[in-house]
């Protein structure tokens, strides 16, 4: 059964869910709708196209994929994918190699930023814009790398107005973008493939500088036994660089440590560490260090134990201070190669002040929470649990720091949204399972099933748009070729 709980909010749901309770308006508010949405439509026989469009009929094919293959996908770049001015979005075209572009949604010319491997754009530790939005970076993953001990590829640096490469970095794992500068983390092999060794390295726009250089920590009492470095995390608050990572010994023996390091170099001081539940895997990002927005402590995310993507969430101060979060959830994270339109990673708002993600238990019970980040130990807020066979299908946020919201069955579900500190409001009834939100937050691109009048069962989809408002109106039907629509944007 569907439970929608926002604590101290409760009371408010009645009258906040008044705003749409039917799954269609009427002709003049279909009418009322003026849209373009960028959409990725293909079949199950054919990888389709790119393509823009709108709400008075029009197509704009933007990337026709080659007829008969089924390996190519469209799919956002990153979590923060639309550039700083809300004019046009990043997003990847191809198969296991492809093109990573910055399409304008109104219509213009893309600015390409260059080919890479389909795990680039898998989040937010593989593609990242500076915050100015000037600069764009990308981890371009060697293919044979998530066959191998850890993940690894080469940090791409280029100038996001006009595609221009600025440096490239080899053996990266992990980095943080920042207006002219960036930091990264960069695991080096031995014979057998362990990394024993990583440089962190910060890169001022013109020359580089190894802050320090990490290695595992082995068993005192078993100096023989192999341990490599499997994943990490960086960032920088004021003069001090954090950085975050996973290693595992050939015994089994998994652990983690906080490590601080000043931004002038020199050694690493160990703020806190432990053993997860869980492994590091190559093709996950189980390892997150996310800081507070007013840098009084992080959020870390460390292996849970029940899925090869799943993680708990703790709090951590400079001090070391650690406190645990949600202990017996399962946090679903980021996992390389999935479509970001599966809607189960964290998402940080666009202010950094709150963050977003999906528990699950080994029921299979989903739950949405919000979290403030604006400081460290703040509690995450239930918005919706769903029962058996329900879940939160996706979730996305406006740049007007609302999220919006698929959650239910397959069969009977709801479009809402939530705005932090306040109650969540249904938009609409529906079966909606893609969504695509504008940069002010105002419109929804939606992919829904519908019923086949040809086949019982054998459900459509079509593509719809909304307003915050209530009204709604179809952009295209499916048809008996099954095609499918992943709008990536709308305007």
């Amino acid at each position: 059964m569907r439970r929608l709980v926002s604590c101290a909010l409760i009371l408010s749901l009645a009258l906040a869910f008044f705003i749409s309770d039917t799954n269609h308006p009427s002709a003049s508010a279909q009418a009322a709708i003026s849209a373009r949405v960028l959409v990725w439509e293909a079949t199950p026989n054919d990888d389709g196209q790119l393509e823009v469009l709108t709400s008075d009929g029009n197509i704009e094919v933007v990337v026709d994929f080659p007829a008969g293959q089924f390996a190519n996908v469209a799919k956002w770049c990153g979590h923060d994918y639309w550039t700083s001015n809300g004019q046009a979005v990043a997003v990847y075209t191809g198969a296991a190699q492809g093109d990573i572009t910055i399409y304008p949604v109104a219509g213009g010319t893309p600015i390409a930023l260059g080919k890479a491997n389909r795990m680039a754009c898998s989040g937010p530790m593989s593609f990242q814009f500076s915050p100015n939005g000037q600069r764009a970076g990308f981890i371009d993953y060697l293919p044979e790398s998530i066959d191998q001990e850890f993940p690894y590829g080469n940090l791409i640096i280029v100038d996001a107005t006009t595609g221009a490469s600025l440096a490239t970095f080899d053996w990266t794992t992990a980095f943080a973008l920042y207006d002219n500068a960036a930091l990264m983390l960069r695991f080096y092999p031995d014979g057998e493939g362990n990394a024993t060794e990583a440089d962190l390295v910060w890169w001022d726009g013109s020359a580089q500088q190894i802050l320090a250089t990490l290695e595992p920590v082995f068993p005192v009492d078993q100096p023989d036994v192999e341990c490599g470095l499997k994943s990490g995390a960086v960032a920088r608050v004021g003069d001090n660089v954090f950085v975050l990572v996973g290693q595992r010994c050939e015994t089994g023996a998994a652990s983690w440590r906080l490590l601080q390091v000043p931004m002038g170099g020199g050694a690493a001081t160990e703020i806190a560490s432990g053993q997860p539940a869980g492994g590091f895997f190559t093709e996950s990002f189980t390892t997150q260090l996310i800081p507070t927005k007013d840098n009084s402590g992080f959020l870390i995310t460390i292996p849970s134990g029940l899925g090869r993507n799943t993680v708990t969430l703790a709090w951590v101060t400079p001090e070391g201070a650690m406190t645990s979060l949600l202990e017996g959830q399962h946090v679903i994270a980021d996992r390389f190669g999935e479509r970001l339109s599966e809607g189960r990673h964290l998402l940080l708002s666009p202010d950094g002040n709150s963050l977003a993600f999906v528990t699950s238990t080994g029921d299979n019970i989903q739950t949405l929470w919000m979290l403030d980040m604006s400081t460290v130990g703040g509690v995450p807020l239930s918005i919706q649990e769903e029962g058996v066979n329900e879940r939160i299908f996706q979730y996305v946020w406006a740049s007007n720091n609302r999220l919006y919201y698929a959650a239910g069955a397959i069969e009977s579900n709801s479009l809402n949204v939530v705005a932090p500190g306040e109650a969540p409001q249904r938009l609409a009834r529906g079966r909606f399972y893609r969504l695509a939100v504008n940069f002010a937050g105002d419109k929804i691109a939606a992919t829904e099933w519908v019923a086949n009048p040809e086949r019982v069962g054998d459900d459509l989809s079509r593509l719809v748009v909304l307003d915050t408002a209530g009204k709604s109106a179809t952009i295209k039907d499916g048809d008996q070729s099954h095609n499918e629509f992943t709008p990536l944007a709308i305007q």
